[in-house]
């Protein structure tokens, strides 16, 4: 059934209107390449979001850095969202032309423009089951938590400024997973109890993740039926590989791979896609019903879209 459970839409075109001091005269626009500093306005535009997707808040953050013509550190600032508008701290951007420019969001230890981390609780366990040790956890389920892992960069071969009004756009450089459960040998619809994803810790602009397993406890769009997380990508191939998501149903605990899938390589979910699934989970504990333990979940894509399309 290819039906859609959100749609990707235009997104949320928001201006950074930054309220410069100007340190020349307007009669530096005509400066060459490198001769001295100018103030620099920066327009923010946000990729396209799908219809499941936040709004900015009071108080977001965007990190901000700049590296002059001809230097080669930056020079930092953070970009912060309040009553519609963008300020920056330092509130006065300035850059030698042409620059190079960086932007990235959420603002926070671990995420740059280069290198994303999960902002996790610490927990240690090995799953025997399935054969994962998992360092950290994160729940998703929190609304600040599901933003703040929506990590977004400009595109990094779209860095450079050569005028003092660059437009950025932020693109979405994780994976976004949704997983919609029909069930099969249950009278009516169970409970689900639990229901985790995993993922890789650290994920890298250039890269899968790549560092220790992580559970998520995933954002809920509809109870016991549809849950979805941002996650690193990563090939979800099923054992020995990660598994993509766990469930516990009537105390028995239910596994999905993306195995088999035609997804990239052996099942790998890549940076910037939006994966639709649907998940029939069949009842072991229904004798009509005959499956082995890692085929009680049988998984099928049903639309693959790209979260940073113009």
């Amino acid at each position: 059934m290819n039906t859609k459970h959100w749609n990707l839409i235009q997104g949320l075109a928001l201006t950074a209107l930054l309220p410069f001091f100007a340190a020349c005269s307007s009669e530096d626009d005509g400066l060459l390449q490198g001769e001295e500093k100018q103030p620099v306005q920066v327009n923010i535009t946000r990729a396209a979001t799908d219809g499941n997707d936040w709004s900015w808040q009071d108080n977001d953050q965007i990190g901000l850095n700049i590296t002059n013509y001809g230097e080669s550190t930056p020079n930092s600032y953070t970009l912060t969202y309040n009553n519609n508008v963008w300020t920056s701290n330092p509130a006065t951007i300035e850059a030698t032309l042409p620059a190079t420019i960086q932007a990235w969001w959420p603002v926070r230890e671990g995420v740059s423009a280069e290198n994303f981390n999960y902002d996790s609780d610490k927990i240690e366990y090995y799953e025997v089951v399935t054969g994962l040790g998992i360092s950290e956890r994160i729940d998703l389920s929190d609304e600040t938590k599901y933003r703040q892992c929506d990590w977004m960069t400009i595109d990094e071969n779209a860095n450079q400024v050569a005028s003092s009004s660059p437009n950025i756009t932020l693109k979405h450089r994780l994976c976004k997973v949704t997983i919609e459960f029909i069930f099969n040998g249950w009278d009516a619809n169970p409970t689900i109890q639990e229901i985790k994803f995993f993922a890789k810790k650290s994920n890298n602009i250039s890269s899968m993740g790549t560092e220790e397993n992580i559970e998520i406890i995933p954002k809920v769009i509809q109870k016991d039926k549809i849950y979805t997380a941002f996650i690193s990508s990563y090939d979800y191939a099923g054992f020995p590989w990660l598994y993509l998501a766990q469930l516990k149903i009537e105390d028995n605990d239910y596994f999905i791979t993306t195995n088999g899938l035609e997804i990239g390589y052996k099942g790998t979910l890549l940076q910037g896609q939006a994966y639709t699934f649907k998940v029939t989970v069949y009842n072991r504990n229904t004798s009509s019903i005959t499956r082995s333990a890692h085929s009680e979940c049988e998984l099928e894509l049903i639309e693959v879209e790209d979260m940073n399309k113009n």
